[in-house]
């Protein structure tokens, strides 16, 4: 008698809100909205230009297991500029440029007074707060 096996894991740690791109088509890019089938497929909005040329459209769904994340912020995390320190800091609301940048909101005080509200930062210069 054979044991039932179980279903494998997902390879990479997706979460929703996350920028995502495909493992097979790199320049394929998403930000996950949901996760569907017991947490197997990404529901994935905000699509690069490369899934829209697919024919994509606007939305469109991909098994975890062809997904990695471009950084561990999400959509809703309060995040800070690395090189300003914790006093810049903003709540991610959007990803763009292949999810390589996020938009931020909700502004802190010394980065609101700068005059960009909202403002956009690569993803390798925010931290999680």
């Amino acid at each position: 008698i054979k044991a039932a096996r179980a279903p494998p894991m997902p390879l990479v740690e997706v979460e929703v809100g996350m920028a995502v791109r495909f493992k097979d088509t790199p320049t394929a890019v998403g930000t996950v909205y949901a996760l569907e089938e017991d947490g197997m497929v990404a529901h994935l909005i905000n699509l690069s230009q490369k899934l829209q040329d697919m024919g994509c459209g606007e939305e469109t769904h991909e098994p975890l297991e062809n997904l990695e994340p471009i950084s561990d912020i999400k959509v809703g995390q309060r995040v800070f500029f690395k090189n300003d320190g914790s006093d810049f800091s903003g709540e991610v609301f959007e990803f763009v440029d292949d999810g390589m940048v996020a938009g931020l909101k909700d502004l802190s005080p010394k980065l609101a007074a700068l005059g960009a509200d909202p403002t956009h930062e690569p993803v390798d210069n925010l931290a999680q707060l």
